[in-house]
């Protein structure tokens, strides 16, 4: 009796589906259909984070969209998902309410007057900050003196999520 109570328990318990916080990774491509980097040697050009309260959409920042809940659909007309991370950490809507609504950062800044893709997962997940590289044969010339700004590209919030995924926080 133990053993069959011991393996109901065990199914029910395998069966059940632990809340996830999922990082989406988006890649763009040229009309030549060659990959976008919008820093050098980089492979993401966007990014969008979903939680349980958000069920099946994504909070996501983006040029002329502003900081906004979309749904997947809406999320693929960004970019091709080319990679989706779940993390351990639990995320509430609180965390992001702050965010709600505001502009795009055409300006890339650390600050919360305006706010882009990753800088919006990274102050959510409090994710430090880095030297944010551009890639001049993408980025009009007004955004070289960018270049070292702290800040969190795309590709550099995908190595903070694959070490997250890689090293659970207990």
């Amino acid at each position: 009796m133990r053993i069959l109570l011991a393996f109901f328990f065990f199914s029910v318990l395998s069966s059940l589906s632990f809340a996830q916080t999922r990082i989406a990774f988006l890649q763009s491509f040229d009309k030549n259909g060659q990959p976008v980097e919008y820093e050098p040697g980089g492979r993401f050009t966007h990014t969008a984070i979903q939680f349980e309260e958000l069920g099946d959409m994504w909070l996501n920042a983006y040029p002329n969209d502003d900081v906004a809940i979309i749904s997947l659909s809406r999320l693929q007309t960004h970019g091709t998902i080319t990679e989706i991370i779940e993390i351990p950490q639990t995320v509430r809507m609180t965390e992001a309410m702050p965010y709600m609504g505001l502009p795009f950062d055409y300006w890339y800044s650390w600050s919360n007057e305006a706010i882009y893709c990753s800088e919006l997962i990274g102050k959510i997940l409090n994710i430090p900050t880095m030297p944010m590289h551009f890639n001049k044969n993408f980025w009009p010339k007004n955004y070289w003196k960018l270049e070292g700004t702290p800040g969190l590209s795309p590709d550099a919030l995908y190595e903070w999520a694959v070490q997250q995924r890689l090293s659970p926080v207990p």
